[in-house]
This record gives C-alpha cells, sequence and structure tokens, in this order.
C-alpha cells in the first residue's frame, strides 16, 4: 500500500509503513513484555493507566527513568521486550541517542521501537524513521491507535 520511504500520518501517529507490516504483529493472547524509557514518572504512570484502563492488550511494563541504565540492561539481557517505547526529551540522553544505542545491541534487531512524545513534528519524525523507529505517538497516548499498531491491524 506505501512505499518503503513513505510516512503515513492519523492524527497522532506516523509510521514507517513498511516497518510497521514487517515487525509489529505481536500476539494480542501473550503478555506483552514492554519496555518505556521516559524521564518523566508521571508520564510513564499515565502511559500504564490509560493502556491498562483502555486496552484489551496483556502487559507488563517495564519502567526505566534513566536511559543508562535502561541500556545496561538491554545489553546485559536482564530484560527481553516484545516492544520498547522511547522518549525523545530526556537531560542525560536524548531519544535519537538511546534509539542508536538499541539499534546497536544485535539482539534487538527485530524488537519494536515505538517514540512516545511531546515533540510532535513532521522533521523529528523522519529523523526517527530513518534511525530505524517503527512508530511515533503524540503524548498523551491514543489507545486505540497504539493497540491496532501493535496487533499488526490497518486503520
Amino acid at each position: 500500500m506505501y512505499g518503503h520511504n513513505t510516512i503515513s500520518r492519523t492524527h497522532d501517529f506516523y509510521t514507517d509503513a513498511h516497518v510497521f507490516k514487517k515487525y509489529c504483529h505481536l500476539n494480542r493472547e501473550k503478555n506483552l513484555q514492554i519496555m518505556m524509557i521516559d524521564d518523566s514518572k508521571k508520564d510513564i504512570q499515565l502511559f500504564e493507566d490509560l493502556l491498562s484502563a483502555e486496552s484489551h492488550i496483556s502487559f507488563h511494563l517495564s519502567k526505566w527513568t534513566n536511559p543508562n541504565d535502561a541500556l545496561l540492561a538491554l545489553r546485559h539481557k536482564e530484560i527481553k521486550p516484545d516492544l520498547i517505547v522511547l522518549d525523545l526529551l530526556m537531560p542525560t540522553m536524548n531519544g535519537k541517542m538511546v534509539l542508536k544505542a538499541i539499534k546497536e545491541i544485535s539482539d534487538l534487531n527485530q524488537t519494536p521501537v515505538v517514540i512516545h512524545s511531546s515533540m510532535n513534528n513532521y522533521e523529528n519524525n523522519v529523523a526517527m524513521s530513518i534511525l530505524e523507529a517503527h512508530a511515533f505517538f503524540a503524548k498523551p497516548l491514543n489507545v486505540e491507535l497504539f493497540e491496532d499498531f501493535i496487533l499488526g491491524e490497518e486503520f
């Protein structure tokens, strides 16, 4: 439907459609292991509350406010997430740097990385696509679109 380099936009959701079709087809029946890296505990809690209240997905949320600690856990295989949710604006290490570091961990080549940020601009999302993020969701989370993305459904 979309070409490899096209970015599609639906309200607060951007994705490289080719990558979306290829990688995001996680199982609704499985208890998904979601890793969230965001310096704001409040934003993490809001994300978890929204997903718990409005989605039909069974999940466990691993919460990380320090991106360096999260990367260390990933490198040492302390956690093997099905999906990584990443903020862009963090004081010690920005989301682009974290995404690049995640992509350098060979065990995570097939793990979808989703950007969840208040920085909702097209240029930023194109940059995320180039760095191979799988999607962008604006804060606060649109649970319906997020659930469709996880399940690989078209919208």
